[in-house]
């Protein structure tokens, strides 16, 4: 039988693509311990710390706290296991991503208003379609967009709508479906 196999701190971040720095911090915090040292003083890392080192990563990728992971770590050693707190955290990305795009639709408005366009062209109707798309805006979400434009300020939407080039009925037409589309709240639950 062979004996374990050990990695170095510098082979454990060239093998797992972190910076060596990252692994003395997740080790400060004590997320990480090496296994052992060898006889001069070098930390030596198993099979095991390389697992929990994956464990970590995972939870960074989820977007997680180093300290959430402290605690989804320990928890892990009990019965209870980490499920609340991830489930919390799937339930606060609801809120991060709500208020991101209410970011986003503010951002659009902004870029919608003639004193953000300096000298440059103002944008062609299919061009502002594109960025839009682009930023992740589907169908539903730019009629949305438009409904809360013409309730907040609807000369200014009619002027936004008139710089694309549109034609006078092309205009009337967008501003009687944005009125009819109303805004509507949106959150992360589908409603039945």
């Amino acid at each position: 039988m062979s004996p374990p196999r050990t990695l170095t701190l510098g082979h454990l971040a060239r093998t797992s693509g972190l910076a060596r720095s990252s692994l003395l911090h997740y080790e400060a915090l004590g997320l990480l311990q090496p296994l052992s040292r060898n006889q001069a003083g070098y930390r030596l890392y198993g099979d095991e710390e390389l697992r929990r080192l994956q464990t970590i990563r995972h939870y960074r990728e989820a977007g997680l706290s180093l300290q959430a992971i402290g605690v989804l770590l320990q928890q892990r050693l009990s019965a209870d296991g980490p499920a609340a707190l991830l489930e919390q955290r799937l339930l606060s990305l609801c809120d991060e991503v709500q208020r991101l795009r209410e970011q986003q639709k503010g951002l659009a408005r902004l870029l919608a208003m003639p004193e953000f366009h300096g000298q440059r062209q103002a944008r062609r109707k299919s061009e502002w379609v594109e960025l839009l798309r682009q930023a992740g805006f589907d169908d539903d979400a730019m009629r949305h967009w438009h409904s809360a434009f013409e309730l907040d300020a609807p000369e200014q939407h009619a002027a936004f709508l008139r710089s694309l080039g549109l034609s006078r009925r092309a205009v009337a037409a967008i501003r009687h479906v944005a009125k009819d589309f109303g805004p509507t709240a949106t959150n992360c639950a589908k409603n039945d």
